[in-house]
């Protein structure tokens, strides 16, 4: 009886398969955790750069640019020029400005958004600037932004003067005038 070639050999290649695939899916993992850090790292930098070029630059163009198509509806050009005059009327804030927030995935690693907020302090008073980014196709872009601010304090007013009666002056005798004479002739 002949044994076959192949009987000693079960198996063999299935060891090598299963680290081949082994790798690639640590490989996939490891490509899905890098790539959310990165959306989170690129989403906290895109909010601090539009607060620096909205709040500090007032660049109502660099807005326009990257609001969302959304956003470009909810916020027209009126409201976003509003919100420029309302900063500049503010002035510059003291640097550098605060953003905190929170980046959330909707899968777990795809569908970054995030939403932040940057505390600007100025010398007579304090705003926020609220912010939603999100990644569109390919560029990250601004869905909502809102401005909230303290106004300053109103000065105390100053004692406003008592209306009191004042001695009417006693009328002096006016000077006689002389009369003109009329002559006869």
């Amino acid at each position: 009886m002949k044994i076959a070639r192949t009987a000693g050999r079960r198996g063999e290649g299935g060891i090598g398969f299963l680290v081949i695939v082994g790798v690639l899916v640590i490989g996939i993992i490891w490509w899905l955790y890098s790539s959310r850090q990165d959306a989170d790292k690129k989403s906290r930098a895109f909010a601090a750069e539009v607060v620096t070029r909205v709040a500090v630059n007032y660049d109502e163009k660099y807005l326009h640019v990257k609001l969302s198509p959304e956003g470009q509806v909810n916020y027209l050009q009126s409201w976003r020029e509003l919100l420029i005059a309302r900063l500049r009327e503010l002035g510059v804030p003291a640097q550098p400005i605060a953003v905190t927030g929170t980046v959330a995935f909707s899968s777990q690693f795809f569908d970054p958004h995030g939403t932040f907020r940057a505390e600007l302090k100025y010398p007579t008073t304090s705003a926020f600037l609220d912010l939603e980014v999100s990644r569109g196709m390919t560029v990250w872009q601004v869905d909502k932004i809102d401005l909230k601010w303290t106004p300053p304090p109103t000065p105390t007013p100053t004692p406003t003067p008592v209306m009191a009666a004042t001695p009417t002056p006693t009328p002096t005798p006016a000077p006689e005038q002389k009369q003109k004479r009329k002559r006869k002739g």
